[in-house]
């Protein structure tokens, strides 16, 4: 099985072009833990599915309510279990309950409680083995081997730095962000600032072995003219004007309206 594994977009549908102009149609599913962005999903969803394979997704802090359908490639696995292949994906969504300080700490970690006795008991109604299965959360979720002995892979996004660690047989990749952008100049005028995407995602592959490989992958730095005058924070500017080679992948404006940006947050898991 080949995973493509791409997070934290934040609506820059020029960084998804981007990545597919550089893959081929080799992967047998695309993984996407959290942060696609609400206001241009669809843009995004349509780019990754010309890969012809099945999407795999859930919810990051920076996707809302709104439970629109992208196809019937595209499987929101919160909170339930979509086999493709020899291997089976769930997991649960991220979800802000409380504004600050030690309630939210409490009512988040009682949420993610909540969530994995669930998606427990969805892996065993399904039959599941762990060893042939794939855990999202956008976060990175902890001591995994207590109630998921065994599990093959943990997918996560949201702190944007690569990072691949082995705990109790389990692999955890955080597949960083393919949403990074870093300012340019040009060569022959310092003055006249431009942006790239320089993100990043993962290649995973799972052998019949049940064997996990991970590579990391940037998007393809083709800016000669330009000198990088970074880095500045992943999610600032929030716009910016593309160079020339980037720009033919669309823009990167990521942001919506503050009326928009005031909608209340995707809450995952219903109170009961």
């Amino acid at each position: 099985m080949r995973i493509l594994a791409v997070s934290d977009i934040h609506n820059n549908v020029a960084c998804v072009r981007k990545l597919r102009a550089q893959e081929t149609n080799s992967y047998d599913v695309i993984t996407i833990p959290g942060d696609i962005g609400t206001y241009r999903a669809a843009e995004i969803f349509d780019a990754l599915k010309s890969f012809e394979c099945p999407i795999v997704f859930i919810h990051g802090n920076w996707d809302r309510a709104e439970d629109v359908c992208f196809g019937r490639q595209t499987h929101l696995v919160h909170l339930r279990v979509v086999k493709v292949g020899r291997l089976a994906f769930t997991g649960y969504s991220f979800h802000d309950p409380a504004p600050n300080g030690m309630l939210k700490n409490a009512a988040y970690a009682e949420y993610t409680r909540r969530c994995r006795t669930i998606v427990q008991a969805a892996i065993r109604k399904a039959g599941i083995d762990l060893r042939r299965c794939v855990l999202m959360a956008h976060d990175r979720a902890t001591h995994l081997d207590r109630e998921f002995p065994g599990l093959l892979l943990h997918i996560y996004g949201h702190i944007h730095t690569f990072n691949v660690r082995e705990r109790a047989g389990t692999t955890y990749v955080n597949t960083s962000a393919l949403d990074r952008i870093l300012p340019v100049a040009s060569k022959h005028d310092r003055r006249r600032v431009r942006y790239v995407n320089a993100g990043n995602y993962a290649v995973i592959e799972v052998d019949r072995n049940g064997k996990v490989g991970v590579e990391c992958r940037l998007l393809k730095r083709n800016y000669q003219k330009w000198n990088v005058i970074g880095p500045r924070p992943t999610l600032n500017p929030m716009g910016g004007e593309l160079i020339p080679e980037e720009a033919e992948f669309g823009d990167n404006v990521r942001r919506i309206s503050r009326a928009a940006e005031r909608s209340p947050r995707f809450s995952a898991l219903p109170v009961r």
